[in-house]
């Protein structure tokens, strides 16, 4: 058994730049919209051992709806070798900031972001030991 999250956004292909730039993401499986190819009505990022399935918001992908944003309801949490390199890129791609990476009392590293699309990321290495 497994879950894999499916995110919702107004726009696909910037998401995709996103996970691309900020998590090194490898996407595949992407389903344009017959009517309009620069949409996705599917798309999934490889994310380390883990697989985010995304698209253009809107029932069908037939049309785009405004993605919630108050309050965050979603939230993914990534474990990954450098959090602070992860923070870094997804920075540099848009995000904002809403923990820095900081050293929790088990030795691991945690820190999140919100991505352009409202969506909340937190970052962690596993726990060491």
């Amino acid at each position: 058994m497994s879950v894999t999250p499916y995110v919702m956004v107004d726009s696909a292909k910037d998401y995709r730049q996103f996970l691309e730039g900020a998590f090194e993401a490898e996407v595949s499986n992407v389903i344009p919209l017959p009517e309009d190819p620069e949409r996705m009505v599917h798309a999934e990022a490889r994310i380390g051992t883990g697989v985010v399935f995304f698209a253009d918001s809107g029932a069908g992908g037939m049309r785009c709806l405004k993605s919630p944003s108050n309050p965050v309801h979603v939230q993914l949490w990534a474990t990954v070798p450098d959090p602070e390199g992860v923070f870094a890129r997804a920075v540099d791609a848009g995000a904002s900031p809403a923990m820095e990476i900081t050293v929790q009392g088990d030795g691991s590293r945690m820190g999140g972001f919100v991505d352009p699309f409202g969506t909340l990321w937190w970052l962690s290495t596993d726990t060491p030991g």
